[in-house]
Order: C-alpha cells, then structure tokens, then sequence
C-alpha cells in the first residue's frame, strides 16, 4: 500500500496548481458567503455586499456581478500560491500532516491574507471592504483558509 508521502511525491506541480485554483475558488465562495451574512446582520443586502468586491469601481458605480467574479479569480490566485505550499509541506511532513495541522496551516494563511489586505491592498484601493469591521474581514479569511486547507487535506 501507498503511503501519503509517497502519494505526495507522484504529486507535480501543474497538480497542485489546478487543485489549487479549484479548492481556492471554492474557498473564495465560502468567504464571500461568511461576508454577505455578516453584511446582511448588518441590514446591507446580500447585492451590495457582492459589490464590495469590485475594486475598480468607485462607489456608489460597483457591480455584484463583477465583485463575484473579481473575488473568485483573485480566490482562485491564492488558492493556487497555497496549493504550492500545501505540495511543498506534504512532502516533507506527509504522514505526520493531520486534518488538525491542515487546518492550522489555513488559518495561518488566512491571517497572512488578512495582513496583506489591511496593509497593502485596502489602504491602496477605495474598497467598501475597508468599512467592514476589522474582526468581520479578519474572519473572512479565516474561513478562507480553513476551507481552502481542509479541501487540500482531504487528498490524503
């Protein structure tokens, strides 16, 4: 029988790739879905907080539709950069990688996202983001990084 490192090792790059676009896409809706509910807590409905996304809108010009698909693309990005660095950690860790220590990666990757957003993207940008509660967006992506992590895990 297979071990998991050995699984890892049959692994390729352009493997980790795609299943990284993927998992980062779906990871992204799951993110968009924690902002529309808190959004919606909030009595902003679920329309306008899809617009929050559409960066290269000024408000109040934003569109849902180009926010969704903006969000899932630059999702799909990270989700790639992470599929790398799951690859890279799998392989040297294998076996020894629980759904726990999946997980943990995730939320470190979200809150690396987190950091890189509040400091560079959202201060560069005129993003309704930026109005968000700090603990809503740091959220967000944890969420992200939890799902976009277990996804990865489940490929042991």
């Amino acid at each position: 029988m297979e071990t998991s490192k050995q699984m890892w090792k049959r692994y390729r790059v352009g493997d980790a790739a795609v299943e990284g676009l993927m998992y980062g896409m779906v990871a992204g809706l799951a993110m968009a879905a924690f902002v529309i509910l808190v959004e919606a807590v909030a009595g902003i409905a679920p329309l306008v907080a899809l617009g929050y996304f559409d960066a290269g809108s000024a408000a109040p010009n934003v569109s849902p539709v180009v926010g969704l698909f903006t969000h899932v693309a630059v999702s799909g990005i990270y989700g790639v950069v992470f599929g790398m660095v799951a690859m890279v950690v799998a392989r040297m860790f294998g076996a020894q990688m629980t759904l726990g220590t999946w997980l943990a990666l995730g939320v470190l990757y979200g809150a690396l996202l987190f950091g890189i957003a509040e400091s560079i993207i959202l201060p560069r940008t005129n993003s309704p983001l930026a109005g968000m509660p700090m603990w809503a967006f740091a959220l967000a992506h944890f969420v992200y990084g939890i799902v976009l992590a277990g996804l990865c895990a489940r490929k042991k």
